[in-house]
């Protein structure tokens, strides 16, 4: 064996032009799998970062006949199925939200859960310092502790080791200090700075609290216990509490009210496994198509190599040890290529990061682990194996007795020609369908950024405040304090209009909610509709951009409750322009709004939006909250403004911090990751496939220009012509591109379709693109094959028939 390697190397040596293309083929399609494989690894085989994974799940409360099949969970739907679901080691609570960290230094705006006591325990996690929680201190009065991520002890505190037991400042609150996590843990993602006790009342307990989802629950299955068994008891504790309330009841029946459990793994991953199983099958496509560029290189080779291998057989060489030899080189060339590969999936995994895809945060990473490296060495075996199966055969079934006759003419004999043939048939074939994959990709997203997200986002900045409760206790005070700033915010240089509101569009929230719509009774058995709610100040529509298409918009104070709806909700509920005058509210927690205004619908969770989604926006002062984001458009580049935002903040209040602050083009980049990233990486894929297409139609055409020239020369002897000559390997070419392009459009439309299925936006078939990736392919397809040809038209007869 060690002495074929070391032939294969000098053989290869010999032939720097076939190595390095061989080699560059290879890399390319090994690095494309090893990068699709590495985002499928990060996703779905990596370890969760707590031990058993596997075994924790999210479990929340569901309204399947609302079309809301993930909710909030309430503190009594919490209680019932901690203490009543028997497959449930343990399950925690837990509510994300934004505090202001004061103390030594300048205020800083952290992201703090409010946990119960068993969040670490479910997690199976303990800080790396100190102790977690206990159950005391879940009761409203003893909840003054705080347990700190490692990454803000070690970069606010300095990693000081006698921080434990200490003090320090939360919205203005002394907190004490009882433990630090490990490094690396994050929970609901890495960014949380720090968790505090999610305490509760007995009233907040009590089954009146029942749909105010306002907090996550996750828990841990014990060992043996099945999700289908969890679910089943989920639905049993639905049904006991829906014959134990029965003024509940007919809400519960109409909404399908249970609970539901999912692993953590799906709930955060989403709807990302279909595409990413798509990509996988697209890089699939791209390594058998370069393993059939490998193949006919190689068939090439063992053609010029016939005399050779002959002369080893009359020696004595066993078509095994001939076999040997060839597959040795095809080997030693992919390990080349594996290794270069590797070096394309780092470059690979980067560009995916760049892309919007990375869920670093959410604990899914991307990274070149042992699992990647395993993967690589078997794809590039893979490669190995299939690229010299077809010379092997040839190789198994030849006539070496034979081998003067037939080489000198046909290199190979017309069934290798044909088989080359056919490899560049599948070739084409396949790379018209992932080009028209990738442009009905291309035209989904480029329509998603056409159609718009409903407001002018250009030049508007934004940025959120968090106010402490224990210095903004009352509505009043936070009612003021957003005034003072829409004001102080106003009088910058450069600023058109300000706004503020509860929840930006493209914030990555939801705060939907049953809605109640005065002369409107839902259908026996049917569900209550549904909106989002947005607490907006006047000013925020002219910070968007957006005009109301009837009545009026908000003034900068109401005396009566008054309310703004979307055209969604307004067409839906009262046609024909009827909506000013109605009257909307949230089924659980409002009186009646009156509709004064109705704006266009705005996109709030992406630019797919969804043409069932509703809007209701109340004026701030009627509905103040702690929380709240500024919308600010300005004449001048928006990335301007954020110190003169802050220093306006600090003249109001110098312990507050502004957060997640960031242009509203960004907040819309960064939403279109998950469908940017498969586009690209399809087009890149498909671009490659698409060479490699043209590559073989190029090679097998000059290929058989080589090996016909004595059969040229003898043709030209005889009186054809140049141009016939030219004629002739073009309608070789041709042949071959004609069926590639004809059994591409079948495997085109077939792709389409699943595409399709897998993302909604995506038509299953559009003509345009069709048409022109078939123009463009089959005319670089046409320019490979008039190379070869124009070369047989230059052929010196005189020359061809000497060598002959």
């Amino acid at each position: 064996m060690l002495q074929d390697l070391r032939y294969a190397l000098r053989a290869v040596g010999k032939r720097p032009s076939y190595a390095v293309l061989t080699v560059l083929v290879l890399a390319l399609a090994i690095g494309a799998n090893a990068t699709v494989f590495g985002v499928f690894n990060g996703f779905f085989l990596r370890p969760l970062p707590y031990p058993d994974g596997d075994r924790v799940v999210m479990v929340y409360s569901s309204y399947p006949k609302m079309g809301v099949v993930n909710a909030g969970t309430s503190i009594p739907d919490y209680i019932d199925r901690r203490d009543q679901a028997p497959s449930l080691e343990s399950l925690a609570i837990f509510a994300p939200g934004r505090r202001t960290l004061g103390g030594d230094g300048s205020p800083e705006e952290v992201f703090v859960t409010r946990a119960s006591s068993s969040l670490f325990g479910v997690l199976g996690v303990l800080p790396a310092l100190g102790r977690g929680f206990v159950a005391q201190e879940e009761v409203p009065g003893n909840e003054r502790v705080i347990v700190l991520s490692h990454g803000v002890w070690s970069t606010r505190f300095g990693g000081r080791a006698d921080l434990v037991g200490r003090e320090v400042q939360l919205d203005g609150e002394l907190f004490r200090v009882v433990g630090v996590m490990p490094a690396g843990f994050g929970f609901p993602s890495l960014d949380v700075d720090a968790w505090v006790p999610l305490a509760y009342t007995p009233e907040q307990a009590g089954d009146d609290q029942r749909g105010r989802g306002f907090a996550n629950s996750i828990g841990r299955l014990r060992a043996g216990a099945t999700l289908d068994g969890l679910n089943s008891e989920l639905d049993a504790i639905a049904r006991r509490n829906l014959e134990r309330l029965p003024q509940a009841a007919p809400f519960m029946e109409a909404t399908g009210f249970t609970g539901r459990a999912e692993p953590l793994r799906d709930i955060s991953l989403g709807d990302v496994e279909g595409i990413v199983s798509i990509l996988l099958g697209i890089v699939g496509a791209v390594l058998l198509l370069a393993c059939a560029n490998v193949a006919n290189l190689q068939l090439a080779r063992v053609a010029v190599r016939r005399k050779e291998l002959s002369m080893r057989a009359a020696l004595g060489a066993d078509r095994q040890r001939l076999m040997r030899l060839v597959f040795v080189e095809t080997l030693a060339l992919a390990a080349v290529g594996g290794s270069g590969g590797l070096a394309v999936a780092y470059g690979g995994l980067e560009l995916v990061r760049w892309l919007g895809l990375d869920r670093a945060s959410d604990g899914f990473e991307f990274v070149i682990d042992p699992l990647v490296l395993a993967f690589t060495a078997g794809a590039t075996l893979v490669a190995a194996v299939l690229a010299a199966w077809l010379p092997l055969v040839s190789i198994a079934r030849d006539d070496f007795v034979r081998v003067v006759r037939d080489s000198g003419r046909f290199g190979g004999g017309a069934p290798a020609q044909r088989l080359r043939g056919a490899l560049v048939i599948v070739q084409v074939a396949v790379s018209v369908a992932l080009l028209v994959g990738a442009g009905l990709l291309t035209r989904s997203f480029i329509e998603l950024q056409r159609e718009g997200p409903g407001f002018n986002a250009e030049n508007v900045w934004t940025g959120g405040i968090a106010l402490p409760r224990t210095r903004y206790a009352t509505p009043e005070s936070q009612a003021r304090f957003f005034e003072q700033a829409l004001v102080g915010l106003r009088a910058l240089p450069g600023v058109a209009a300000v706004g503020s509101t509860t929840m930006l569009p493209f914030a990555r929230e939801d705060a939907r909610a049953t809605i109640s719509v005065d002369g409107y009774d839902p259908p026996a058995g049917a569900a209550p509709p549904t909106a989002e709610f947005r607490s907006v100040s006047d000013g925020y529509f002219d910070a968007l951009g957006v005009s109301p298409v009837q009545g009026r918009d908000f003034s900068a104070s109401e005396s009566e409750p008054v309310a703004i709806v979307d055209e969604n909700l307004a067409n839906r509920y009262w046609p024909g322009g009827a909506a000013l005058g109605q009257r909307v509210r949230n089924a659980v927690v409002d009186g009646w709004y009156t509709v004064v205004g109705v704006v266009p619908h705005i996109k709030h969770e992406s630019l797919r939006g969804d043409p069932e989604r509703q809007t209701v926006y109340w004026h701030y002062r009627q509905r103040p909250e702690l929380a709240g984001v500024f919308a600010v458009r300005s004449a001048l580049p928006p990335e301007q403004l954020t110190g003169a935002v802050r220093a306006a903040i600090a003249r109001l209040d110098p312990d507050l911090a502004l957060y997640d602050v960031m242009t509203m083009d960004a907040r819309i980049e960064r939403s279109l990751g998950p469908q940017r990233t498969p586009m690209v990486l399809t087009f890149v894929f498909a671009t490659i496939a698409g060479t490699l297409a043209i590559v073989g139609i190029y090679g097998v055409l000059t290929w058989a220009v080589t090996q016909r020239s004595g059969e040229i020369g003898v043709r030209m002897a005889l009186g054809a012509r140049a141009a016939d000559i030219g004629r002739m390997i073009l309608k070789q070419g041709g042949k071959l591109i004609s069926i590639g392009l004809a059994l591409g459009v079948a495997g085109a439309l077939a792709l389409g379709r699943v595409l399709s299925a897998q993302v909604p936006e995506v038509h299953s078939f559009d003509p345009i693109v069709l048409a022109l990736t078939a123009a463009v392919l089959g005319g670089a397809a046409l320019v490979a094959s008039w190379l070869p040809a124009r070369r047989a038209a230059r052929i010196d007869p005189l020359e061809a028939l000497r060598k002959e």
